[in-house]
């Protein structure tokens, strides 16, 4: 047994593992080679204020924000596609900020955001079921949500007035879901935790009962909504490690034996299954098998969908952190080391090289790899704790110039793509860096608007689960 990655200490007694005959571990990169003033506690320190102060204070939910022209205070909040993504990865932010520091702020700032995914899913009527967005009547956005088919009045009483986006997706239920496994290992607040268990049931509950699909309140599957693995709307094995992450988080967090034999069993097939019910069109086998062998993340002539590297790493860090099997255990890691991170595959962009901290950062702390053990991660985290440091200290819609970049090739959206990562300076993002394709160029200037700011949850998530893993340091 060698020490944990994330604490690495080593017990006197314990598996032959002493201080003395144990080296000190070499400590992780700190990016020295980008000075840094403010640090990146101090950065986290601001986007975590105004998180609170003005994106989190419309309804609850995570948005961007229009100020007023004296950009002294919000003039209006912004919907956007999947609010409850964002709201997920804003309470597994805090869920680590609170592991890390213990700071009451972090508990506060996470009862509201689970406030507002109360809402997005009472507003629906329908148990386990969200909306991506929803619209409050004493709440001004940039508009009113009256716009079917894409918004829904509520049929509630309770939320008479409200309306919400509907169609809700996969990716969404991967934030959420991400968000409340968090939020679940780290908080101990019992009524906070007794919350997040109960939405986790409903999910379950609805998954479940739907043959993994997400059913919207007219009955149909939403467009996105397919999670078993021979549904062919994406890969296999990338629906295949959604649905078991999903399921593991509700049946731990639960302790239901149902969910519990339906995962082992039905999913991972570990156990009989021959009572299991019947969900895919044609057998694959194992879920596991079809992650292993039809997760197909790595695409060339620069494809690859970042999406969906973003909701697969979403994904495994839960599974893998609740995982007690060990013969699965080895497998997920597989999958991970494998199918996720670094390929030498002519043609293909390696996530090992590309700067994403989040994906970086999380592969780091799942896999227990340390500096020593592997070079190619070492300059990758080195990499991640430059793209933290290269954020801005506020995040404005700022001006970028059309990018000077040769194109090599075109994205899978049909954009043109530069042969290596382009620095951030000259990136244009907006509210979450890390699902975004590095590579893309951008072909016109992108004007400055100083009033439109966007939500820091791609920030402070990747910078806590750092601190929370050992990856960055308080001082940097």
């Amino acid at each position: 047994m060698r020490c944990s990655l994330v604490l690495c200490m080593c017990v006197v007694g314990l598996s032959g593992c002493s201080s003395e005959s144990q080296p000190a571990p070499r400590p992780w990169p700190t990016c020295t080679r980008l000075a840094s003033p403010p640090t990146l506690a101090e950065r986290a320190a601001r986007f975590d204020r105004v998180a609170r102060e003005q994106h989190l204070a419309g309804d609850g939910l995570m948005r961007s924000v229009y100020l007023t022209e004296d950009l002294t205070q919000v003039d209006h909040w912004l919907h956007v596609e999947n609010n409850i993504l964002w709201s997920g990865m804003y309470l597994a932010s805090q869920a680590f900020r609170y592991a890390v520091t213990g700071e009451a702020e972090a508990v506060e700032n996470a009862r509201t955001v689970l406030a507002g995914l109360r809402d997005l899913t009472g507003v629906t009527g329908v148990r386990g079921l969200y909306g991506r967005a929803l619209a409050r009547p004493d709440v001004p956005y940039d508009h009113d949500g009256h716009s079917p088919p894409s918004w829904t009045e509520s049929p509630v009483p309770e939320y008479a007035g409200w309306w919400y986006r509907n169609d809700v997706s996969k990716d969404g239920y991967d934030g959420l879901m991400f968000g409340y496994a968090a939020a679940l290992e780290h908080f101990d607040d019992p009524a906070l935790l007794a919350e997040v268990r109960e939405r986790v049931t409903e999910v379950a509950d609805h998954l479940v009962g739907n043959g993994l699909q997400i059913i919207d309140a007219d009955g149909e599957v939403t467009e996105h909504g397919r999670l078993y693995q021979s549904a062919l709307d994406d890969y296999p094995g990338f629906n295949a490690l959604l649905a078991a992450s999903w399921i593991k988080v509700a049946a731990e967090a639960t302790g239901d034996a149902a969910l519990d034999e339906f995962y082992y069993a039905c999913l991972m097939r570990v156990r009989p299954h021959d009572a299991c019910p019947v969900i895919d069109r044609v057998d694959l086998g194992s879920y596991v098998d079809t992650m292993e062998d039809q997760l197909l993340l790595f695409k060339t002539e620069c494809k690859q969908n970042y999406d969906n590297f973003d909701m697969v790493y979403q994904a495994i860090y839960p599974l893998l952190r609740r995982e007690q099997d060990e013969a699965l255990r080895a497998r997920f890691r597989g999958v991970l080391r494998q199918n996720m991170f670094h390929t030498e595959a002519p043609g293909c962009q390696s996530i090992a090289t590309i700067g994403n901290s989040m994906f970086t950062l999380l592969y780091a702390a799942l896999t227990g790899d340390g500096p020593d053990d592997d070079p190619l991660l070492e300059q990758a985290v080195d990499d991640a704790v430059c793209k933290l440091a290269e954020f801005p200290e506020e995040k404005f819609d700022k001006f970028v110039p059309r990018g000077t970049q040769a194109e090599v090739c075109r994205t899978r959206l049909d954009e043109p793509a530069a042969a290596a990562p382009i620095p951030l300076a000259e990136y244009t993002f907006d509210n979450y860096l890390w699902r975004l394709d590095f590579f893309q160029i951008q072909e016109a200037d992108h004007p400055e608007d100083r009033r439109l700011v966007f939500s820091p949850e791609d920030y402070l998530v990747a910078y806590w689960v750092g601190r929370l893993h050992g990856l960055i340091g308080p001082e940097r």
